[in-house]
């Protein structure tokens, strides 16, 4: 049964209204960004800058070694996002798919790690990490985060509803465990790893507390940290040059995000028409 007209013209008028209040505050970033501090201090301009100031820019760009920043938190969080994928879908493939001993218990003990705050492991984490002499280094930053509980669920649930036929099949045709899982089961869950993997690579990508304890040189520095320095480096009543360099430091985010969710649309998709 279709909507009437009274109801779809609310719908669409409360989805628009929560939309601009969702995109309100990176209007207004952008905004500031290219604006004078007199505009942004200024109660009475409008949101639109009348004359762009595409400088501050370039500004906030030469103030902080941005470049380095972005090398670091891209090689981050690309590395970390990999890590959770694999050890994600390789453990939610073991869970879901085959039995062994206290195989219950162990995956309650995995969900732990998704009810446990980071800051209460944070301290014996570093500690390990001082006494392998790994503080200061990229290693340091990647290997205590390549694994993710929430990815292990995730794939696991998403086995679980996948069919048992096709391996049956497979293994009547003598295809090996590792080729059923890596030829059956891992194309059918393109649309979980393409969504994953934007979860994965925006919660890395600002990842803060962890690279500002593990960390504390310049070259190893994320974006989240640099823009702290940034901070520190321009007067604290700046604001359009603070707003610049919160934009530079969002936008390959969003670009990232906008082209992931392409890939992610595609991949439903193909698992529509596999299915």
């Amino acid at each position: 049964m279709k909507m009437r007209l009274p109801g779809r013209i609310a719908v669409y008028t409360l989805v628009t209204v929560s939309v601009l209040i969702v995109l309100f505050p990176l209007l207004w970033m952008v905004s500031a960004a290219l604006k004078t501090n007199a505009e942004i201090i200024d109660p009475s301009s409008s949101l639109i800058p009348l004359h762009p100031q595409w400088s501050n820019l370039s500004t906030a760009w030469n103030t902080a070694p941005f470049g380095r920043f972005f090398l670091n938190t891209a090689f981050f969080s690309i590395a970390t996002t990999l890590g959770w994928v694999a050890t994600g879908m390789l453990a939610g493939y073991a869970f879901a798919m085959f039995d062994f001993p206290f195989k219950r218990v162990l995956f309650y003990v995995v969900l732990s790690g998704l009810m446990i705050p980071f800051t209460v492991v944070l301290v014996p984490v570093v500690q390990l990490l001082a006494d392998a002499h790994w503080l200061n280094t990229y290693q340091g930053l990647i290997v205590p985060n390549l694994a993710s509980a929430l990815g292990c669920f995730l794939y696991r649930q998403f086995f679980l509803a996948a069919p048992l036929e096709l391996g049956e099949a497979a293994r009547i045709d003598g295809a090996s465990e590792l080729r059923i899982f890596w030829s059956v089961y891992r194309p059918l869950a393109q649309p979980m790893t393409g969504a994953f993997m934007i979860i994965a690579f925006l919660q890395n990508w600002n990842n803060f507390l962890f690279p500002l304890v593990v960390t504390n040189s310049e070259r190893l520095m994320m974006i989240s940290q640099g823009l702290t320095i940034f901070e520190g480096q321009i007067s604290r009543v700046t604001y359009n040059l603070m707003m610049a360099g919160s934009l530079i430091a969002v936008i390959p985010v969003l670009v990232v995000a906008m082209f992931a969710q392409r890939r992610v649309v595609e991949g439903l998709s193909l698992g529509a028409v596999r299915g």
